[in-house]
């Protein structure tokens, strides 16, 4: 939705994310999801208003993805929903292979959803839109 023009530059800021900041600590994803919202609605510079949406948008993402991630692994680390000890050089090359790394992709893809439906149910279709630069 968000991050076409510059899209190498969206990609390369989220990579530190990557294995809970390879700590396993954070989910990546989760965090992730709440920066996609700080684009859209956060300020830039402190000359800048930020939109009021903000801080309740956040919430709502941050808050449906914690509870999915509690439903279906327990909790939200990183280190519980990959299965993997990022402490451990072998451990995370396994993951490559094994089938863990799938798992995390489809929670990335379960974090976009959400936002997508968040971002929705706060602007609507048609300022959606304006943001994407869809006209």
């Amino acid at each position: 939705m968000i991050g076409e023009e510059e899209k190498e530059a969206a990609v390369r800021a989220m990579a530190g994310l990557t294995g809970g900041c390879y700590r396993g600590d954070l989910c990546g994803a989760i965090a992730g999801a709440t920066q996609v919202v700080g684009c859209l609605f956060g300020r830039a510079s402190l000359e800048e208003m930020e939109d009021g949406r903000l801080a309740a948008t956040v919430r709502k993402v941050y808050d449906r993805l914690k509870e999915l991630a509690e439903k279906k692994y327990g909790d939200t680390t990183c280190r519980t929903i990959s299965h993997c000890n990022w402490y451990d050089p072998e451990d995370v090359k396994a993951r490559r292979i094994d089938g863990r790394r799938d798992e995390c992709t489809r929670f990335v893809g379960e974090c976009a959803r959400v936002v997508g439906e968040v971002l929705l149910e706060v602007v609507g279709e048609e300022e959606m839109k304006i943001l994407q630069g869809v006209e």
